[in-house]
This record gives C-alpha cells, sequence and structure tokens, in this order.
C-alpha cells in the first residue's frame, strides 16, 4: 500500500484509504434528516420511543454516520443507466442517495425519501430524485466532488 510520504518526525503518514469520510448534505436531504429529527424527538417527548419515529430516525442516523461511510463506493449501492455514479441505500421504505469522492474522501447525501416505491408513480422516489436531477439541484455538488452524470441518459 502506498504511503503519502514522512512526517518530520520521522513517522509514516497514515495510509490515504483509512482517512474517514466527511458526510454532507445538500439543502434538501438536509430538510428531510431534519424533519426526521422533530418526529421522532416529539414521540421521545411524549413518552414514546419505541415510535415508528424514533425507528426512522435511528435507521436514518445509522445509515449517514455509519454503514454509508464504511464503504461509500461499494457497487452493491451503486445505481445504473442514467443515474450510474450515483449510490443509495435502502432501509424500509427510506431511500438515501448519495455521491462520494475516494479521491476527497468526501459524501454528500443527495435526497433522503420515506415515499413508497411505485414505478411511474410520481411520489416514487426515483422518479423525485430524477426530477430533482433534471432541475440542477445538485449540480453545485456533482461539480464539487467531480462526479459525472450522463445528462443524455436521464432525459
Amino acid at each position: 500500500m502506498a504511503r503519502t510520504g514522512r512526517e518530520d518526525s520521522g513517522k509514516q503518514k497514515e495510509p490515504v484509504s483509512s482517512l474517514p469520510y466527511t458526510v454532507e448534505m445538500t439543502a434538501s436531504a438536509e430538510a428531510a434528516y431534519k424533519d426526521f429529527y422533530r418526529k421522532a424527538k416529539v414521540a421521545e417527548d411524549l413518552g414514546h420511543p419505541e415510535s415508528q419515529h424514533c425507528t426512522t430516525f435511528r435507521m436514518l442516523q445509522e445509515a449517514i454516520k455509519t454503514l454509508v461511510p464504511r464503504d461509500p463506493l461499494n457497487k452493491e449501492y451503486a445505481l445504473r443507466g442514467a443515474l450510474s455514479n450515483i449510490f443509495r441505500m435502502r432501509k424500509g421504505r427510506m431511500r438515501i442517495m448519495w455521491i462520494a469522492s475516494s479521491e476527497k474522501r468526501r459524501i454528500c447525501i443527495l435526497f433522503i425519501s420515506e415515499t413508497l416505491r411505485k414505478e411511474g408513480d410520481a411520489n416514487d422516489p426515483y422518479e423525485k430524485f430524477n426530477r430533482l436531477m433534471s432541475s440542477g439541484e445538485f449540480s453545485g455538488a456533482l461539480k464539487e466532488l467531480g462526479v459525472r452524470v450522463d445528462q443524455a441518459k436521464r432525459k
């Protein structure tokens, strides 16, 4: 495994591949995350830590803080076709979509949805995500991390 060089103290730097990923969110993903948090907090405050809202938020939190950063570029999570270079994780009804850069060691959560998956339906999470992609909502994040998405395939 290649090392990045030596420190002045003579100690070798940590290999780049073992450095942790930084997780960021787009404004829409952050709004969804905050909504899940708010619902869970209300349920806890009412004395229902076992409620569906709390369970859903814990699943979301585990995915974003542990599962996605562990292996963000795993081909098992990769979308195909028009959305290649984008990854997704299913946790129950929830869909979490992100992009990642191994070079920059950064992950950007693009989209979080808990709508039912029904192909062709206007509320299908992949249809919503495709509309957001087409609108250019994520173009800044894609450019910043150097992720290319084939525009011709999406249209």
